[in-house]
This record gives C-alpha cells, sequence and structure tokens, in this order.
C-alpha cells in the first residue's frame, strides 16, 4: 500500500502546483474576474458530479482500474493548459483534470480503507490523506516558484511531470478482487458530516484558490504559492492525529474541533498583512485537515465505503467549486471587498457547527 499512498501525494502535487497561476493565466487568456473564478474552481467540478458514480463502480469493477484511469486523465490535463488559447480552452482541461481525481479519489480511499482493522480505520485514512495533502504542499509551493522563476508554461510541465510519477507509482499495483456492490443504501448517518464539510470546504477554497491568488498586486506569485502551501502543509501533518483522535473521541467530536479551529482560521485572515495570512491559512490548514479526516473516517465505517467515499468526495468538491465561484461572484459583481468577504465566510463555518449534533437533539427529544 505504501505505493497508493506515494501515488496519492503526486496526485494532488499535479493538481495544484498550477492553483498560484490559474486565475491570473485564465485572465490573461482573455477571462473576466468571474470567468478566471470558474477556471480556479472548476476542476473540482466534474468530481463533484462523477465522484459517487466512480465510487459505486470501483465497488464492482475493483479499485485499480479507476486509480490508473484518473492518473492517466491527470497527466494529459497539464499538456491541455499549454494549448489553450482561451478561457473555454482552460476551463474544459480543468474538468479534463477534475474528471482523473473523479476516478482516483474514491477508489484510492475505499481501498485503504479495505486494508484497515476496523479500530485504526481513520488512522489509516489519515496517513493517506497525509500524503494527499503533502501534495498540495508541495505544489502551490513548487508552482509558484517556478512560475516565477521560468513561466507559467514551466509551472504546467511540472504538473506534468508530478502525475506521470503518479501513474508510474501504481501501474503495477494489484488490489486483488472486486467488491460485490450488494445495496446502494444512502449513508443518511453522513448527512450532518456532509453538510459541515460542504460548508467548511467551500469557505476554505474561497480563500486559497481564489481569494489570494487572484489578488497580485498585493502579493507575489511566490508570496501567494507560500500562503496557500500553508494551509495544505499544516492540513497533511494534522491529518494522521486527527483520525486518531476520531477513532478515540468520536467523529462528530472531532469533527466540531476541526470546523471551529477553520472558523478561527477564516476570521484571522481578514487583513492583508502577509504574515497573518500565512499564520490565518496555516490554522485553516489545520481545521480543514482535522474536519475532513474525521468525515472520510465516518464514511469508511459504512457498509459500502466506496459509495460512501465517493459521496464524501462529491460534498468535497461541490464545496470547492462553489466556494472559489461564489467567492468570483462577490468580488465581480457585488464588489465585496476581501476583508468583510472573509468575515462572512467564518460566520458561515459556525452557523453550520450545529447541523453535526442535530441528529443527536432529535433523538434526545424523542426519549
Amino acid at each position: 500500500m505504501r505505493r497508493v499512498i506515494l501515488s496519492g501525494f503526486f496526485a494532488y502535487a499535479a493538481l495544484s502546483c498550477v492553483i498560484p497561476i490559474i486565475p491570473s493565466y485564465a485572465v490573461s487568456l482573455g477571462a473576466s474576474p468571474f470567468l478566471s473564478a470558474v477556471a480556479a474552481g472548476v476542476f473540482a467540478l466534474s468530481p463533484a458530479i462523477a465522484m459517487t458514480p466512480f465510487g459505486v463502480m470501483s465497488e464492482i469493477y475493483g479499485r485499480r482500474i479507476f486509480i490508473i484511469a484518473g492518473m492517466l486523465a491527470s497527466t494529459i490535463a497539464p499538456l491541455l493548459y499549454m494549448l489553450s488559447t482561451n478561457p473555454y480552452m482552460l476551463i474544459a482541461a480543468r474538468l479534463i483534470h477534475g474528471f482523473g481525481s473523479a476516478m482516483y479519489i474514491p477508489a484510492v480511499n475505499a481501498l485503504i480503507a479495505d486494508s484497515a482493522s476496523t479500530s485504526k480505520r481513520g488512522e489509516a485514512i489519515g496517513w493517506l490523506s497525509t500524503s494527499l495533502m503533502f501534495g498540495f504542499f508541495a505544489g502551490p509551493a513548487a508552482g509558484g516558484l517556478t512560475a516565477e522563476l521560468y513561466g507559467v508554461t514551466a509551472t504546467f510541465i511540472l504538473s506534468f511531470i508530478f502525475a506521470l510519477m503518479g501513474l508510474l507509482s501504481v501501474i503495477t499495483v494489484q488490489t486483488g478482487g472486486s467488491r460485490i456492490f450488494h445495496t446502494m443504501e444512502f449513508p443518511r448517518e453522513m448527512i450532518p458530516f456532509f453538510a459541515v464539510m460542504f460548508v467548511g470546504t467551500g469557505t476554505t477554497s474561497a480563500l486559497a484558490l481564489y481569494a489570494i491568488p487572484i489578488h497580485t498586486g498585493y502579493l507575489t506569485e511566490l508570496q501567494i504559492g507560500a500562503i496557500v502551501s500553508a494551509l495544505f502543509f499544516f492540513s497533511a501533518i494534522f491529518r494522521v492525529p486527527a483520525g486518531i483522535l476520531s477513532d478515540r473521541v468520536g467523529r462528530k467530536t472531532s469533527a466540531a474541533i476541526g470546523i471551529i479551529i477553520t472558523s478561527c482560521g477564516l476570521l484571522l485572515s481578514a487583513t492583508w498583512s502577509p504574515t497573518q495570512l500565512f499564520i490565518a491559512s496555516s490554522l485553516c490548514g489545520v481545521g480543514m485537515g482535522t474536519l475532513n479526516t474525521s468525515v472520510f473516517a465516518a464514511a469508511s465505517d459504512c457498509k459500502n465505503r466506496g459509495f460512501a467515499m465517493g459521496l464524501a468526495n462529491t460534498t468535497l468538491n461541490a464545496g470547492i467549486f462553489t466556494g472559489s465561484t461564489v467567492a468570483g461572484y462577490l468580488a465581480g459583481f457585488l464588489n465585496l471587498n476581501f476583508n468583510t468577504m472573509m468575515l462572512y465566510f467564518s460566520a458561515a463555518n459556525v452557523l453550520a457547527l450545529p447541523l453535526l449534533f442535530y441528529d443527536n437533539f432529535l433523538s434526545s427529544r424523542g426519549k
């Protein structure tokens, strides 16, 4: 399983190394502020649509075919970025990259959960999530530095190299036979988790994918890469502890801790001080690492975990796309400034927190 976990690092590094340059690159191709926000976040739209069906199919046909196909799509997308001559071609390429992610992520999550014991499933998900998020940490830093030194084309080449390394890591991995998919029972107990993860992911993606990268007049590309990478770095290093925490105190309690920390980070991000933004981004990373690991650990407890993992990833990517797109709308059409936007997003996280325990409240009222 080590090569599978390593492939996660390369897959997410390929996906994230272009984050610091996509909004400004889209503008250079003629995109409006809103369209540049769509280009930044649309890679999450195709996973939001396709991850659940791919998760279900991985139950029937086995994990390996979807892991390999996802990595193949991820190697093609950076080449299409370079060939784009208008914003719509760039958006199409981002969608293809997203479909690669949609095939890969539910299958690899379910595969790791398949191999773990019940008592350590949260920890196993934490190790995979750590690898993925270290990819997200390394990607923006490497992409921002590469763009500053050698230009945007070099960053797209870097994305291709990362994806190719991920493909080579898993191409010979054998995952055994396919799992039998018996029923398509919707995991209703996951609804509170999905709701809170959607809000938390949406607000932090607005910060990392759009709000910070688009304001290149205030920050250099290197600063943007470092600040965005801080979120993913701290998200990565807290995932294993978060998985262990969720095994010990329960999925809901650890998820609640995550959303509270995220809210504090967003509140602190209402500034244009690079140092404070770095600290705020780091806090958001700690919060999201804790929240998302708890949600995926809860999904891994479900009967048809491929289906549940697919739904969890659909929710995650719907949040990413919605958050960055809403941020673009607020900035472009409502002319809402950055600081006010972050205050609103922090409040949204706090308001979502009670959803985690709403079903517990209903149960206690029924007694």
